[in-house]
């Protein structure tokens, strides 16, 4: 028999409260890392509670993504043929493969850009995915987010009020993408990603990294460094 009889319901909380001693000071809500690591035997699906045999996965996105990410289970490559694959053309896939095979693979363009999105990620921790990766295509460069940083807020951006005169020409590039991300129109197209006259590879590995922000979560960044 458990501790709790109102365990895994909503009146969980309550008893909770009720059964605590008087002046009792709680600990911390730290989180917990447990030294156990998955290996990637740990991570087949006919382990997972909603696996059913002879029937696909319920589930839109899989809930174990981060640890089978971190216990090497999944590849990047299989999330970039899922988002662009078939849609992309041979000049597409070709650019891809480029950018993304052979070698380990960084998010961030810097420390600073890291250190801006996190920070404002933090902050407008309801932000939805799409919101999340045009965020971190604005935080990238300096000249962009001195533009946009009160522009803002966690309900989403004001791209009509931020006025573009004097940025850098290999910049815009990113900042339609950003908008077109959050907001769904065609500012840029994945024709447009197949030429590096208008967006630079830079440019490239960025808007990817944020597609696949926008389509699998955080959960992603778990990729970087591998």
């Amino acid at each position: 028999m458990t501790r709790y009889f109102m365990r895994d319901t909503p009146l969980c909380q309550m008893e909770q409260q009720m059964m605590t001693p008087p002046y009792f000071k709680p600990r911390g809500h730290g989180r917990y890392y447990p030294g156990f690591q998955y290996s990637r035997d740990d991570m087949e699906c006919p382990y997972c509670m909603n696996f059913r045999r002879n029937h696909p996965c319920p589930l839109e996105q899989c809930v174990c993504l981060d640890e089978r990410i971190v216990a090497g289970a999944i590849d990047l490559n299989e999330f970039v043929r899922d988002c662009f694959f078939p849609e992309a053309g041979a000049q597409l896939q070709a650019r891809l493969e480029r950018s993304f095979n052979g070698c380990s693979i960084e998010f961030f363009l810097s420390d600073s850009h890291r250190e801006r999105w996190q920070h404002w990620r933090e902050r407008c921790f309801r932000m939805p995915n799409r919101n999340l990766a045009a965020l971190f295509l604005l935080t990238a460069y300096g000249d962009i987010w001195r533009r946009m940083i009160w522009k803002f807020d966690a309900s989403g951006f004001d791209f009509q009020s931020v006025q573009l005169a004097g940025i850098q020409p290999e910049l815009y590039s990113v900042y339609q993408a950003a908008k077109a991300i959050s907001t769904g129109s065609r500012n840029i197209t994945l024709a447009d990603l197949t030429s590096p006259e208008l967006v630079t590879d830079e440019a490239f590995h960025l808007i990817v990294c944020a597609l696949l922000l926008a389509k699998y979560g955080d959960a992603i960044l778990n990729f970087e460094g591998k």
